[in-house]
């Protein structure tokens, strides 16, 4: 695997740990605030932000995933030719 690859499959790996501890801690800080109703709140079709938010959170991560696969997927096109 090239460097660069390996450089991108790891600030994934970093992206992702971050994102989940993100996700984590906010929505166990919205079920200490409003308790179990959490779930019917998260679960709101209308709460669209909610949604949105979680998904430009892990957006990087499977950003840097793509990339390493990309060149990952190049380098070996590139060995057969």
């Amino acid at each position: 695997m090239n460097d660069l690859a390996r450089v991108f499959r790891i600030l994934g790996w970093v992206f992702l740990a971050i994102a989940v501890n993100i996700v984590g801690i906010g929505i166990g800080a919205l079920w200490m605030k409003i308790g179990p109703e959490t779930i019917s709140l998260l679960l709101d079709p209308s709460n669209a932000v909610i949604w949105l938010t979680t998904l430009l959170t892990f957006t990087p991560a499977v950003g840097s995933f793509y990339a390493s696969w990309l060149i990952r997927r190049r380098e070996a096109k590139a060995s057969r030719d």
